[in-house]
């Protein structure tokens, strides 16, 4: 994973947009670069800003980023703006991605909720994610968790300083917290858990075992019941075998019974039948003897009926008519007297101007009814407008119907409306303005001079901070001061003593390196000299200058070591004084540049609160800011009035708005009230366009029917005379005819005649009666043979109330046993059962037993119920393993220290290994300012290669400590960092602002404050 640019725009002190291009150079091609800048200047929001952008998370806070953070901490968004985003373009085995992260202000001044996205550079999409899974999204795509990348690129050397030396329980803890190994705890404790509901659900079976084998009856009860079983099935055969002799017995005497009542039946059926042939010979064969005689005149009586029929047609209709003449008559002068009572216009009302006048009070009632219907109208848009007014002022006292309006009504909005009006002239003397026309300029003056002591605040509390910071620095200047004016004649001293040192060896140089000559020059001659013999040169006998040479030389070269060592030694403590010089010459340069630095700071600092003092034209600002927090509680109360005086005012003008309404509605109703009166004075019926159009349709209607009436009377008259005269001759002459067959009259020869169905049904009655005598005859013989041959089979010794006696005390001992068999049946399928459950709670108690012994290992070995033995175990292995990776960067840094965990005679605190000191082991409190930077930085790397496993990570941040190392250290850091640099080809940055990282690293990101207090960028 490689980060590749960072956008922002109004993050913290960073105002308007900012961007830091690692793709190009300078920042391409340095691989190792400082990011540099004062106290406050922003490095730290820089990497802030990375872990925004990709998880909604900023390391120095335990917690997601949300709106309400942003509004009440007061951190991220730039003072005085509106909105900010952060922009981290980077890339990974996935591609080129870019995450965003912003939030901007509403126009209500309040914060909108902040937003994320992720876009794809090679599709040039975004990805279709919510904001909430942008960081889920994020973690996927580079591999890292959040933990895991602010632990593996994010490198903060304090946390490291703090697990150094802190003691076992405390390390654990932070050696969880660093590497994330928290799972090692929750395991244990899960393996504990777990182990005990295994225990507890064995314990619960055992338990069901035992009582199953409660249930269970001894096997002497078993083998009782077994044998009563057989005996019952036994007896239940024997009474089967009574009741089948019983049923047949009994069916044989009910046939037999059934026989006899068939016959019986069938013989009493034989005579009835008999008796009506005879009845029908006695009477309705004389019926059918007359119809046969009659029956050739049917046909001349029918049309004689017909034409008989057809008069009395005529004659009905006339009646019909002459009663619906009448009728209609009637209704007429009843429709008459409806209108006069409808119209009250009895004295004019004749039938010619009947319907003029119901026109007229038509009209007369329709224009009421309209006048009633605007008044409505406007009643119902007055009375939802109050209605509406009511619920918008929400007003307690304010319940009251709007479509009963009275003078107590409107004189409690009126006591409403004075209440509101008292209120709002407090609000007014809050906000201390006198108008609402004010409002607007009030709250910008307000919000103005809210700005300026908010800004005040912020100024005298930074002249406060930077003037401790002044006052240290000036402190650590006088030290310095003294230090070196203390130690810089002694430097003096000892290079001077060093310089006669110098001569001394030289001196002794020289004439070692004489009689060295001398020397050789005797050692080449004495090969010429002979014992005893005189030398070549001078003649002498005596040898004695080579041993006086080489004396002389041995003493000289003793000397000249002896000066060495010496001059070794002064060389040394002039180099400790030296270095101890130069780190207290660069201490005093960074105080003095600190302290020029906060001296002008202090004087931007001075010229704002003089500024804002100006603005806010006050005299005096003491040290503290409680005036000032006052005075912003002060303002904030003035705000906070300003903000219900426009609610207040709204609701005083609907308060009056409702009073105007209430007034014109009242008034609307009354008006409205007195039309509904006129109406029901004028017409009190339910509907009176039904009434008019039933009357009107009545009259029309009753008149045409008089006069149609009155024309269908005439025709009928007309038609029926002539047809009565012809039908009176017809019947005379039928009449004769009939007499002389032996009728009275025409009446008796129609009564004679039957219909074809009646005749025909007489015929067939008869035959039917004849065929039933006969069929019976025939099953009364039929049925008499079978009861003979039944009787000679039935046994005459037992009736049949004995038979079913004996049979119904077989059943009830029947029913008897089988009971008991079931009660038995029951037992031993219970005992079975039984038998069964305990056999699978047992095979179940194996199952388990078997099942649960690797969580009672597992519980034996790393459970417990907190989880801390396997996490402690669990943190042994990472600390090895951390140590190992530590030892192997420590190497790079230095050969003198190697760390090590602490033996069983040690104390908990982890322990170094000194290489220079015959491999001695000690606490790592033992350990310099700068020796613990090194090994926490070398934990740091180690942690790193940890944190991120498979990930390669070419890009990494390390923040803090590098202030507490000597130079010879802090040049052997950076050596090391520029080999991790070479080696994995990383982006390395070093946060600091110790001068030796500025001058020894070329490539800088560095950051400037504006007088203003705002920082840019500057990469060079």
């Amino acid at each position: 994973m490689k980060i590749n640019k960072i956008h922002l725009k109004n993050i913290n002190s960073f105002k308007d947009k900012h961007e830091i291009d690692f793709t190009t150079n300078p920042l391409l091609s340095a691989g190792l670069f400082a990011i540099v800048g004062p106290t406050g200047a922003g490095k730290s929001t820089l990497l802030d800003a990375i872990t925004l952008a990709l998880f909604n998370q900023i390391p120095r806070f335990d917690k997601k980023i949300s709106k309400d953070f942003v509004a009440s901490a007061g951190s991220i968004l730039t003072r005085g703006e509106r909105d900010c985003f952060v922009e981290v373009e980077y890339s990974c085995k996935s591609g080129n991605f870019v995450s965003k992260w912003w939030i901007e202000m509403n126009r209500n001044q309040n914060l909108n909720d902040y937003g994320m996205e992720i876009t794809d550079l090679q599709t040039g999409q975004l990805l279709p994610l919510k904001k909430s899974e942008v960081p889920k999204r994020n973690e996927e795509l580079i591999g890292l968790s959040y933990d895991q990348f602010i632990k593996s690129i994010l490198l903060s050397q304090g946390e490291f300083a703090k697990f150094l030396k802190s003691g076992k329980d405390e390390r654990g803890k932070l050696l969880e917290d660093i590497t994330g190994t928290q799972i090692y705890r929750k395991l244990g404790k899960k393996a504990f858990e777990i182990a005990k509901e295994k225990g507890q659900t064995l314990k619960d079976l055992r338990i069901n075992i035992d009582t199953e084998k409660r249930k269970l009856s001894t096997p002497e009860q078993e083998q009782i019941w077994l044998d009563r079983k057989a005996e019952i099935e036994k007896i239940l055969q024997d009474l089967d075998a009574q009741l089948q002799v019983f049923k047949t017995k009994i069916e044989l005497k009910n046939q037999i019974l059934n026989f006899q009542k068939n016959i019986a039946e069938k013989s009493e059926r034989q005579a009835k039948e008999q008796q009506h042939l005879n009845d029908f010979e006695s009477f309705e064969a004389k019926k059918l003897q007359n119809h046969e005689k009659a029956e050739p005149f049917q046909s001349l009586i029918l049309q004689l009926e017909s034409q008989q029929k057809a008069l009395q047609n005529l004659q009905e209709r006339l009646t019909s008519e002459e009663e619906s003449l009448e009728k209609n008559t009637s209704l007429l002068n009843r429709i008459l007297i409806k209108i006069g009572e409808l119209t009250k216009e009895q004295n004019t009302l004749t039938l010619e101007n009947a319907l003029e006048i119901l026109q007229n009070f038509r009209e007369k009632l329709t224009q009421l009814e309209n006048q009633r219907g605007v008044k409505e109208a406007a009643k119902k848009a007055n009375e939802a407008q109050i209605e509406e007014l009511i619920n918008k002022i929400s007003e307690k006292s304010l319940n009251f119907d709007a479509r009963q309006i009275n003078e107590e009504v409107i004189e409690s909005i009126k006591n409403v409306g004075v209440m509101y009006k008292t209120t709002l002239d407090e609000t007014f003397k809050i906000a201390q303005i006198n108008a609402l026309d004010e409002v607007s300029a009030k709250r910008e003056t307000l919000a103005e001079e809210h700005r300026n002591y908010t800004a005040l605040k912020q100024h005298v509390w930074e002249y406060v901070k930077i003037n401790n910071d002044l006052k240290k620095e000036q402190e650590q200047e006088k030290q310095q001061n003294v230090f070196i004016a203390t130690q810089k004649p002694e430097l003096e001293k000892v290079q001077k003593i060093i310089a006669e040192i110098g001569q001394k060896i030289k001196q002794l140089e020289t004439e070692k390196e004489t009689l060295g000559k001398s020397y050789n020059f005797e050692k080449d001659r004495q090969t010429l000299l002979k014992k005893d013999e005189p030398c070549p040169l001078c003649g002498s006998l005596e040898h004695p200058f080579l041993s006086h040479y080489a004396n002389n030389y041995v003493e000289i070269d003793l000397k000249l070591n002896e000066a060495k060592k010496e001059e070794k030694t002064f060389n040394e403590t002039s180099q400790n004084l030296n270095t101890k010089l130069a780190s207290a010459d660069s201490l005093l340069k960074n105080s003095i540049a600190k302290i020029t630095t906060f001296s002008e700071q202090i004087s931007g600092i001075k010229i704002k609160i003089e500024e804002k003092k100006q603005d806010l034209k006050l005299e005096k600002v003491g040290g503290n800011t409680d005036i000032i927090d006052a005075q912003i509680k002060a303002i904030e109360a003035q705000q906070n009035a300003l903000n219900g005086i426009e609610g207040k005012m709204q609701k005083r003008e609907d308060l009056r708005s409702l009073y105007n309404l209430c007034s014109s509605t009242k008034i609307l109703q009354k008006e409205f009230n007195l039309l509904t009166v006129s109406i029901k004075e004028l017409y009190n019926g339910l509907n009176f366009e039904k009434e008019y159009n039933d009357i009107q349709t009545s009259f029309v209607k009753t008149q045409a029917n008089i006069q149609s009436s009155s024309k269908i009377i005439k025709d009928l008259k007309d038609e029926l005379s002539p047809k009565q005269k012809a039908f009176e001759a017809e019947k005379v002459n039928l009449e004769n005819q009939v007499k002389l067959i032996g009728f009275e009259d025409l009446k008796t020869c129609q009564t004679a005649i039957l219909n074809s169905e009646t005749a025909k049904a007489l015929r067939d009655k008869k035959q039917a009666l004849l065929l039933a005598i006969q069929t019976l005859i025939e099953q009364i013989k039929d049925h008499q043979c079978e009861l003979d041959k039944l009787q000679e089979k039935d046994d005459k010794n037992i009736d049949l109330a004995t038979l079913l006696s004996l049979q119904n005390e077989t059943n009830a001992k029947q029913e008897t046993t089988r009971k008991e068999q079931v009660e038995i049946s029951v037992n031993l399928a219970t005992q079975t059962q039984t038998k069964a459950a305990i056999e699978q709670l047992q095979t179940k108690l194996q199952n388990l037993e078997k099942d649960n012994l690797k969580w009672e290992l597992l519980d034996k070995y790393i459970g417990n119920a907190d989880g801390k033995k396997f996490a402690t175990f669990a943190q042994g292995l990472t600390l090895s393993r951390l140590m190992a990776l530590a030892n192997r960067r420590l190497i790079d840094l230095s050969d003198r220290y190697l760390l090590d965990k602490p033996g069983e005679h040690d104390e908990d605190e982890l322990m170094i290994v000194d290489q220079y000191m015959g491999s001695e082991r000690r606490s790592v409190k033992t350990l310099s300012g700068g020796e613990t930077f090194m090994i926490s930085l070398s934990l740091a790397l180690a942690l790193s290669d940890l944190a991120s496993k498979n990930i390669k990570l070419d890009s990494l941040f390390i923040d803090e400590g590098f202030g507490t190392l000597d130079p010879e250290t802090l040049d052997l850091a950076l050596n090391t960092l520029e080999k991790l640099q070479q080696e994995a080809q990383k982006n390395i940055g070093i946060i600091s602002h110790v001068e030796s990282i500025k001058e020894r690293i070329a490539t800088q990101i560095r950051l400037e404050r504006n007088n203003r207090g705002f920082s840019h960028i500057i990469i060079k």
